[in-house]
């Protein structure tokens, strides 16, 4: 934890929650689903009102009964650091992901507050709206890069296991385009598109003091994944990579993670995790250059044969779609279909480089 972090939340069980600048405090949120143990949600402090950035999904304090709404959690949250659903003005969703959005609904149906999201979350609120034509959309797209049988179901149909804890849809009452700034606590926030991890993904920065909101677009531990999804961006590589640039030349000196605790030096951490993509992207050219593929083969190239469960199995592909559509975007690699119907990558022999 950064020097200067103050706890606010000593000794509640389940709950932690920490001042990691002037009025702006880190409230750690349960998940635990798929091996990630929390979500950092962030509280502004404002004169009148206050701002949530993100808010977790249904859940009790440590492990107790969520409430009927389900905002047992992060109402513990708030209360620890002096605030209630009743005082929130705004909430600021980071991105559409049901570990970041999930309580949305609910949150500003019990504060009254406005609902922020990027126009272009409309992609993941489809999803949520239509569960069974989403899984059936991946499953889909799975299988005509080489999975099937027990293994495409699973990898399929992660979504399932996320719906139950989202009580409700949140429906943004304001819909952001970047560049839009509000005031709080003595701050001036600007909301900056950084697409790539999500199409709608968004920061929040204070130029002034040079603090990050980075949800999950700068994340300490991990690289961020960047996935494909059929019918949502073409290069979502090449949007995070660009994103990554913008975020650098920032220059944030504390970033306040979607997971995690607040570290220092963000442009450092954005050179690291652009270095590391890029390094995979040449990796995959290099063995797609070497002889044709399948997404199937490339996933035991790079990953080994090591088993996976449906949800590791599914981010790794999508992944390594996004490497593919990068290099497809550019005229590099192109894929052909064999007769079984199964996507081949190989070497585009009329390459053209596109900015």
């Amino acid at each position: 934890m950064p020097a200067g972090v103050r706890s606010a939340a000593a000794g509640m069980a389940g709950i932690e929650a920490a001042e990691v600048a002037d009025g702006v405090y880190r409230l750690a949120l349960p998940l635990g689903i798929h091996g990630v143990p929390t979500v950092s949600a962030y509280l502004l402090r404002g004169d009148d009102g206050d701002t949530l950035v993100d808010c977790g999904i249904a859940a009790g304090v440590d492990g107790g009964d969520p409430g009927p709404d389900g905002t047992a959690a992060v109402s513990a949250a708030l209360a620890a650091v002096g605030s209630s659903l009743d005082r929130l003005e705004r909430l600021v969703v980071t991105h559409a992901h049901i570990d970041h959005f999930g309580l949305a609904g609910e949150v500003v149906r019990r504060s009254g507050g406005e609902l922020w999201m990027h126009r272009r979350t409309e992609l993941d609120l489809e999803k949520y709206a239509d569960p069974d034509e989403a899984v059936d959309r991946r499953m889909l797209m799975l299988a005509d890069h080489g999975l099937y049988g027990p293994e495409l179901t699973a990898s399929s149909e992660g979504l399932r296991d996320w719906l139950p804890l989202m009580p409700s849809v949140g429906r943004p009452s304001r819909l952001l385009n970047g560049g839009e700034r509000f005031a709080t606590g003595g701050r001036t926030w600007e909301v900056v598109h950084t697409p790539g991890h999500s199409p709608g993904h968004v920061c929040l920065w204070d130029a002034d003091e040079r603090l990050l909101c980075s949800g999950d677009h700068l994340l300490q531990v991990v690289s961020p994944p960047v996935t494909f999804e059929r019918g949502f961006e073409r290069d979502p590589m090449g949007s995070y990579l660009s994103s990554l640039d913008r975020v650098r030349d920032l220059g944030p000196e504390l970033v306040l993670p979607g997971h995690g605790t607040p570290f220092r030096d963000g442009a450092r951490r954005a050179e690291s995790i652009a270095a590391g993509k890029r390094k995979r992207l040449t990796q995959v050219r290099d063995l797609v250059e070497s002889r044709p593929r399948t997404v199937f083969e490339l996933t035991t190239d790079l990953f080994g044969a090591a088993p996976l469960t449906g949800a590791q199995r599914h981010f790794v592909i999508a992944e390594i779609l996004a490497y593919l559509a990068y290099h497809e975007v550019r005229r590099v690699l192109r894929r052909t279909r064999r007769p079984d119907g199964v996507f081949l990558w190989s070497a585009d022999e009329t390459p053209e480089v596109v900015p």
